[in-house]
Formats: structure tokens, sequence, C-alpha cells
């Protein structure tokens, strides 16, 4: 792949504040688009000037499912920043709940969660925009039925759009390659992520590598996903130890 290709999820870099020399950092190693997390309470302004400066563009944007009870603010916000795709991460949080227990849903609760994430669809085309969900691990771990979360709330909406996190799919135990022919048509972007070993905690962010450097093989999966509508293909470490080491040891691995 070629580095213009390539994006980076801010999520990233976070630990590594102030975003202005991020921001500069990854414009001056060849990356050109980020996808940003948050939006409904950034300072989109302040923000927008930075990219302007290091040359960056947004395509698209996660944000928590809680803040489309607002949709004209986010739309506005988007607009405002050239965002295309608007991305839910992660089902309502729980109050007082450690993040993974979001996920724990019965079939029914997750086939509702895609109903009331899908209700929000037509809203975000007609302002043209779309609206999808990028998955964690659980989404891929079958249901008593045998049925996967993914399923239930995929296909609730033909138009709810899909980023498919492809290291957390292998984190739950999926071949990612049936699923992109699946969600050929959803998928609009896609996370790369990777790690050093499937025997050690998939959820211990220490065993996640730069793309290239785990036990991924990655060249059927990029060739399958550049078969589907995927837009942007994105970088994501949930938490490095040095952000510039993983940048750079990722877009080396994934020259050519």
């Amino acid at each position: 792949m070629e580095k213009k290709e390539i994006s980076m999820q801010l999520y990233t870099t976070r630990h590594f504040q102030p975003y202005d020399p991020i921001l500069k950092f990854l414009s001056d190693s060849g990356i050109v688009n980020i996808e940003l997390f948050g939006l409904e309470s950034m300072n989109i302004d302040e923000f927008k000037s930075m990219m302007d400066q290091s040359n960056i563009t947004s395509k698209s944007t996660h944000v928590s499912y809680e803040s489309l009870s607002d949709p004209s603010d986010i739309i506005n916000r988007a607009n405002k920043m050239n965002i295309k795709h608007i991305i839910v991460p992660a089902p309502p949080a729980r109050k007082d709940a450690e993040f993974k227990n979001t996920f724990n849903m019965n079939e029914e609760e997750w086939m509702e969660f895609g109903k009331k994430l899908s209700s929000y669809v037509n809203v975000f085309e007609d302002a043209g925009l779309t609206l999808g969900y990028h998955n964690h691990s659980y989404e891929f771990k079958p249901l008593p039925s045998g049925k996967l979360p993914i399923e239930c709330m995929m296909d609730q909406n033909e138009n709810l759009k899909f980023e498919i996190d492809l290291g957390w799919v292998i984190a739950g135990g999926a071949d990612p390659l049936p699923w992109i022919k699946q969600y050929s048509n959803k998928i609009i972007a896609c996370h790369l992520k990777d790690f050093y070993s499937k025997d050690k905690d998939m959820f211990d962010m220490d065993n996640q590598s730069a793309v290239g450097d785990g036990y991924i093989e990655w060249k059927d999966i990029i060739d399958s996903i550049k078969q589907t509508n995927c837009e942007l293909f994105i970088l994501e470490h949930d938490d490095p130890k040095d952000y510039k080491d993983y940048t750079t040891r990722s877009l080396k691995n994934l020259d050519g």
C-alpha cells in the first residue's frame, strides 16, 4: 500500500498530546488523512486549524451512540470538518460498568440496538453523510443460537455501513475473509490492528504490535478488503508505548 492510502485513528496518539506536533509528525511521515474520535466534544475550529497547517484531512470520525440524540449537531460539526463517514464504535455505555460489559447483550438486545442505530441512517444520508458501526471482538463471539452479534445488528438496515476492525475480528476468533465478502457493500472503512501472539491475552495492549510486526497475515486480507467499497485503511493501536515508532514501522511494513 502507498502511504497516501493509509490513515491514522487519532485515538492511537491521545496519550501523547498536544496534537499540533503529532499532526505534523504524521504529515511528515506521509499520512494525509486521520480519523477523529469524540467529534461531539471537540473544539472543531481549533482542531481544523491545526489540521490545515499540517495539510491533513479527516474523512471519518467516531462518535458515541449517545451523541446521535442530537444529529444536527453532529452533522454541523462533520460538515465544518469536511467529514463524510460517522462511525459509532460501541453500543450505549452502561453506567458504572466495565467497557466489556457494554457488549454483554442477548440476541434480542443486539437486534434492538441495530434497529435503534439504523433509525438514524436516513437523517445522515439526507445530509450527504453515511452512518456506520465499528466492531470490537465481542461482536464476533457466537451467541447461544450460533448467530453472531454483528449479524444481529448489521442486518437491520441495508444502508447501515460498516467500519470493520480486522484485528478485533481475529481477536474474536473469526476469519475476516468471509465477513469481508458478506459485508462487501457495507464496508466503507477498515481498521488495521495487529498482535504479537494469538497465545497471549488479546486484550492486553502490550500484545498489540505495529501492523506487520504481529502474527496476522495481511496480504490476503488487504487484497480482499480492496475488492469491497472500503475507502479508508486506518492504522490503530489502543495504547502504544511510542506512537512514532508504531507509525513508522506500520507504514514500512505495509509499503509495497
